[in-house]
C-alpha cells in the first residue's frame, strides 16, 4: 500500500490476497476503526468505526489525524451490509 492507493484498490487486493474473487469489492468496504487495548492479553476493543469512502486514501488519513493517547486506529475491511445495519 501506498499513500496514493484508494480504498477501493486496497479492499480489491485484499480480497485476492486471501483467495477471495476481487470482482466482489462492492459488496466490502474498508473500515477506520478507534479503539484502545482491553483487559485480555493483545485484545482490542474498536469503539468507533467509520466507513471509508471508495476514493479516499487510507494512508494519507492515517498520516494527518492520529488518535489520542491511550488509544488507536486500524483499518478493518468489513461486508457493506453489516456496516449499514
Amino acid at each position: 500500500a501506498t499513500p496514493r492507493c484508494s480504498a477501493r484498490q486496497l479492499v480489491r487486493e485484499a480480497l485476492e490476497r486471501y483467495g477471495l474473487n476481487p470482482q466482489d469489492w462492492g459488496q466490502f468496504v474498508l473500515c477506520d476503526v478507534v479503539g484502545r487495548p482491553s483487559a485480555t492479553a493483545g485484545g482490542w476493543q474498536g469503539e468507533h468505526l467509520r466507513e471509508v469512502g471508495d476514493g479516499e486514501r487510507p494512508l494519507v488519513l492515517q498520516e494527518l489525524w492520529k488518535p489520542k493517547a491511550g488509544w488507536s486506529r486500524r483499518f478493518e475491511i468489513r461486508r457493506r451490509s453489516e456496516v449499514e445495519r
